[in-house]
């Protein structure tokens, strides 16, 4: 079992819409890390796809000065995101964990192409659901948001290094190159899907902060399908399973524990599908197992100060056959 404690994320005063992606942008690639791993996916059937051409990014490697080419793609084979919004993004992207709203995306292979003046760059190809594509055509909120999610994406897969303030969106480009064959994953089930825990009832000890006052138990605060843990004094955890196709299934928790001013005093312990959380003032304790195994070493935690929010992202297992 291993055990961790966490460094406090500082809390983030009023923020432009610009900034707002910024301080966004380094959670996002925290979580594109985590969901690249694919050393232990498992090994799904493929299918060809023919997606069409979108759009076109001009910009450049910050590395070495070379051109780079991104063509927004789009297909129906790939699932919706769940369609909110721009006021819920504007929430999300200020919200302490903006990873909550996922695109599912393809990125394929880079493919190598000369320019209308025959020097050679390079092209990536980022395919997106069909209906969204349409919606991010005339939300330029949304198009952003898709544009530093393919940024990070193709960052974090291809260790390229894409010049983030230079880039601009072609007009009358829709595609650059020649558009290689793509495959998807072919994979069934709900793109985000609540939680049920499970083996043993999960407890909570309160004191000292919310309307505890002593100790109290934990449970399930719903139907079986339930994924919110809660006790009197308002400390829960939320658990949500995030399927994209290609990566590896994502457990993502979120422990709202009110009156916790520190990730200091904040102790976790997980091991294979036992989850163990600890406060010391106040004193809260979470104890619950989970219905699969999770990569416990590849977690990434990170407290909140402002919500009083812990967020733990980790990587679920495949199951052995």
């Amino acid at each position: 079992m291993s055990e961790r404690n966490f460094l406090d994320v500082p809390e983030d005063g009023d923020a432009s819409y610009e900034s707002l992606f910024r301080q966004a942008d380094e959670e996002f690639r925290q979580f594109v890390k985590t969901l690249s791993n694919e050393s232990g996916a498992p090994k799904l059937k493929s299918k060809s796809i023919k997606p069409a051409p979108g759009f076109c990014i001009k910009t450049k490697d910050s590395s070495n000065g070379s051109k780079l080419f991104i063509n927004i793609c789009h297909t129906p084979e790939l699932p919706e995101p769940q369609d909110i919004s721009d006021e819920e993004l504007m929430h999300i992207l200020g919200s302490d964990d903006p990873t909550t709203y996922r695109v599912p995306l393809s990125l394929g292979l880079p493919h190598e192409e000369v320019d209308k003046n025959g020097a050679p760059c390079t092209a990536y190809d980022v395919i997106i659901n069909e209906a969204f594509f349409r919606k991010i055509s005339s939300n330029e909120l949304f198009k952003t948001f898709l544009i530093t999610v393919a940024l990070d994406g193709i960052e974090e897969k291809y260790k390229a290094h894409p010049d983030r303030e230079s880039y601009v969106v072609l007009k009358n480009k829709l595609y650059m190159g020649t558009m290689p064959d793509h495959s998807i994953q072919d994979r069934k089930g709900p793109l985000i899907s609540e939680l049920p825990t499970g083996q043993k009832q999960p407890t909570s000890s309160s004191s000292g902060g919310g309307d505890g006052d002593g100790d109290e138990s934990v449970s399930n605060s719903g139907s079986d399908d339930s994924s919110a843990l809660s006790c009197r004094g308002s400390a829960k955890v939320d658990l949500t399973r995030h399927t994209l196709p290609g990566q590896r299934d994502t457990l993502v928790a979120r422990f709202s524990l009110p009156a916790v001013k520190s990730g200091s005093s904040l102790v976790l312990d997980m091991a294979d599908d036992h989850v163990r959380l600890t406060s010391e003032d106040p004193k809260y304790t979470f104890d619950f197992y989970l219905p699969f195994s999770v990569d416990e070493d590849a977690s990434v935690a990170e407290f909140n100060t402002k919500h009083q929010v812990l967020t733990v992202t980790v990587p679920i297992l495949p199951e052995e056959s």
